[in-house]
């Protein structure tokens, strides 16, 4: 994909304030922090702070989000289905499990994350309101063990490298535990292991490396094999990532997902079974309350 590096200057500018949104930043500060020179970094702020998308304290001269990015934002969510109804008891679920939940959605090809509840993420920043990730294996499980057969073939289909016979039968066999158990477990990612470091090199990577593509990898890499726990003993512990299940539209197709992240704790299966089943609650009770979109951000 063709970039323009005067774009990608101004996105890491903005991506340095979204990734810290309760703080502001001085001139050189924030062009240190987002890989740019001085001037470049005034002009690209002072653009955006004439536009409304950054604000600019009139006594520390810091830069801080502005509120056209508010407008934004709702004009994004509004091609979405409105899942705010689900915060409240995702809310309860943090609570009593001691986890962070997400609301994630499709959009063409990638995962987006619409909502969280929750302690932030401290490892990868894929939790994190807006993160992206592609809409590939292994990633997005519950959008398609709930689909047709054209839906599988497609999502295989996504993978930056073409899957090996072993890796579909193996990601078949988590589709068909999903569907079994209703939700689905994924295992922490070992320090050591490849995609780990791809996963920190995106959240910390400057703006002129290619995000994308670090992202289809590091799913590709994933896709190998044993990232999905299908087969739960309750006595047995697990080091859980994450759990995952899909909420249900009228047709019976998953038009979101909501997501425990467990971060890597070590928990016996009956447990996982309990947040699994509790999930599935919430998924449900959601999509019998949920049946439109985001409203659209209204004309001043």
């Amino acid at each position: 994909m063709a970039t323009s590096n005067p774009t990608v200057r101004v996105v890491s500018v903005l991506e340095v304030l979204i990734r810290h949104p309760h703080r502001g930043y001085g001139l050189s500060e924030l062009a240190r922090a987002a890989g740019v020179s001085k001037g470049t970094c005034l002009a690209i702020a002072d653009t955006l702070v004439e536009h409304g998308y950054l604000v600019q304290h009139s006594t520390t001269r810091a830069y801080r989000l502005g509120p056209a990015l508010i407008t934004a934002g709702q004009a994004v969510l509004s091609g979405f289905v409105d899942l705010r109804p689900a915060l409240g008891a995702l809310a309860r679920v943090t609570a009593e499990f001691d986890v962070s939940c997400s609301v994630l959605a499709v959009d063409n090809d990638q995962i987006v994350v619409l909502e969280r509840v929750g302690n932030p993420d401290p490892t990868y920043g894929l939790s994190e309101v807006g993160a992206r990730m592609p809409f590939a294996p292994p990633w997005g499980a519950p959008f398609v063990a709930w689909g047709s057969a054209s839906d599988l073939d497609r999502w295989f289909g996504r993978s930056v490298v073409p899957l090996p016979e072993a890796a579909q039968d193996s990601l078949r066999r988590a589709l068909r535990a999903g569907l079994r158990l209703g939700f689905f477990v994924t295992r922490e990612i070992p320090p050591a292991h490849p995609v780990a470091a791809d996963l920190h090199r995106l959240r910390s990577a400057a703006g002129t490396v290619d995000l994308a593509a670090l992202r289809r990898l590091a799913a590709a890499r994933l896709s190998a094999g044993g990232y999905f726990i299908d087969d739960l003993d309750p006595a047995q512990t697990y080091p859980v990532n994450h759990i995952s299940v899909p909420v249900l539209g009228a047709d019976g197709r998953a038009v979101a997902s909501l997501l425990a992240m467990m971060f890597g704790r070590v928990v016996r299966g009956d447990e996982i079974t309990r947040l699994g089943v509790r999930l599935t609650e919430v998924a449900a009770d959601v999509a019998a309350r949920v049946a439109r979109p985001y409203p659209s951000p209204r004309s001043p």
